[in-house]
């Protein structure tokens, strides 16, 4: 049960993630593909993390060495919320945007939430184990170098 829950609290840490990028497209719509590419990467892990929690592979979950607490997943989704407020305010400049987001990617549960996938897709294939590891370090690397051309 409690394995369960962790999935879907980083399942709700994913989609505030996603609803983050998809505001972004909107409110700076010159930089679409920048906020899209890391939209499709967050669906990607929703999508999984979802068939994880539907499939009760949760019991998986063993092979991940730590797992998020309860607590590290509310204080996410409350800088998620506050993220999103602001967003939908418009009162965030682009560099606004990309400081917040990279706070939020460089979170602990973002970092536990790719570890969990990682592992989980390692018992299968390992190629995809390392492109989530990837999409990470991705999306951290492509918010800094977006931060370095503002």
């Amino acid at each position: 049960m409690y394995r369960t829950t962790i999935i879907q609290g980083c399942i709700n840490v994913e989609h505030s993630v996603a609803s983050i990028y998809s505001n972004l497209m909107q409110v700076f719509p010159e930089k679409k593909d920048f906020w899209g590419s890391l939209l499709n990467d967050v669906m990607e892990h929703i999508a999984f993390l979802s068939d994880v929690k539907s499939f009760e592979l949760s019991d998986d979950l063993e092979k991940v060495d730590l797992l998020p607490t309860m607590p590290m997943i509310d204080k996410t989704l409350k800088l998620a919320e506050d993220v999103n407020e602001k967003i939908k305010s418009n009162s965030v400049t682009f560099k606004d945007a990309l400081s917040m987001t990279l706070e939020i990617e460089e979170s602990m549960v973002k970092t536990y939430i790719n570890k969990i996938v990682a592992k989980l897709l390692s018992c299968a294939d390992e190629e995809s184990c390392e492109k989530f590891y990837k999409d990470e370090k991705s999306h951290v690397e492509k918010i800094r170098i977006m931060m370095k051309a503002v």
